[in-house]
């Protein structure tokens, strides 16, 4: 590579690119969903990141075309925050960091995302399907820090747990946007670098359905299918009732009532917003009861519920 050092890439390769040139639209959906999905990752692990404004750079150069993320990622997004939110931000960083890390930090955080990004190509690719999120017959290696998963074929796939765990929870048209690119003479390669060692994972025409099926159609029995499995959200609505045995809410949104879980602790601290007007915090979750995503009605897993007006003498009733 050049004299500059890089984590990690997207790529596109054949034919099609092979003088590094590509249709402007083509190129600025590729870039805006490797944007996307390294945001993504990066507030999986760190969810205090999601309400802070930070620059991502990309160096794209041809041969064939490549976005690469420098290794002075950590001096980029430092120029952008500030003094105060980098110290906010690296903090936050430590913080989530897992106990087997040390001198955990911003260009660490990236290098976490990309090598999630690249092993959700993989896994799909693997599994031939990236709705799928019950694995059977999982196996451990000897220090039990990767999971087997087997597919129909029967043959098995070594994934460290971390990634694993981030992968059963994320959205599954992750990758669409990057995916649609690819076309006979155009295949999309994801890799992470560290050192001199590249690790990579192809995706070419045979795998674009598992990652974009261009022929589906949104089922009209489907309950709000904006609402993606995954995705974080802030909405409003009216909080209608409580379960203690359950631990849930009802969220009136949009004239329906969604069922709502405290992603910590007990939902009886949320009785004085009963029958208020909130702004809901929280993770969409469709995962139906095959362990698939594919719930028809979306339920929430909210970790703030904000009022938006004040308690009435008629609802203190209900305390």
């Amino acid at each position: 590579m050049d004299e500059e050092k890089y984590i990690g890439y997207i790529k596109y390769e054949g034919v099609l690119v092979e003088d590094g040139l590509m249709d402007a639209r083509k190129q600025a959906k590729a870039l805006l969903g490797f944007d996307a999905a390294l945001r993504y990752f990066i507030a999986k692990r760190a969810p205090d990141f999601r309400n802070i404004d930070f620059e991502i750079p990309v160096r794209v150069r041809k041969g064939s075309w490549e976005a690469l993320i420098p290794e002075t990622v950590a001096g980029w997004v430092q120029a952008g925050l500030g003094v105060v939110a980098t110290a906010y931000f690296t903090k936050a960083a430590q913080k989530m960091a897992d106990k087997d890390f040390e001198d955990f930090g911003i260009t660490d955080l990236f290098r976490m995302a990309i090598d999630a990004i690249k092993w959700f190509a993989r896994i799909g690719k693997h599994m031939g399907n990236v709705a799928i999120r019950e694995f059977k017959d999982v196996q451990f290696n000897d220090d039990l820090t990767q999971m087997g998963v087997t597919n129909e074929k029967g043959e098995i796939l070594f994934v460290p747990k971390h990634i694993l765990d981030l992968y059963v929870s994320t959205n599954p048209r992750l990758l669409e946007s990057i995916a649609e690119n690819i076309h006979n003479g155009r295949s999309l390669a994801i890799g992470s670098i560290r050192g001199d060692e590249v690790d990579e994972e192809v995706v070419n025409m045979v795998d674009k359905f598992i990652f974009c099926d261009e022929s589906a159609e949104i089922d009209e029995d489907v309950l709000f299918p904006e609402l993606v499995h995954g995705d974080y959200v802030v909405l409003e609505g009216e909080v209608t009732r409580e379960n203690k045995t359950s631990n849930s809410m009802g969220f009136k949104y949009n004239d329906h009532i969604l069922t709502a879980y405290p992603e910590t602790g007990s939902i009886v601290r949320y009785k004085p917003l009963l029958f208020l007007k909130c702004r809901l915090f929280g993770t969409i979750n469709r995962i139906d009861e095959t362990g698939r995503i594919g719930a028809r009605r979306p339920k929430l897993y909210f970790s703030n519920l904000e009022p938006l007006e004040e308690d009435s003498e008629d609802s203190r009733l209900f305390e």
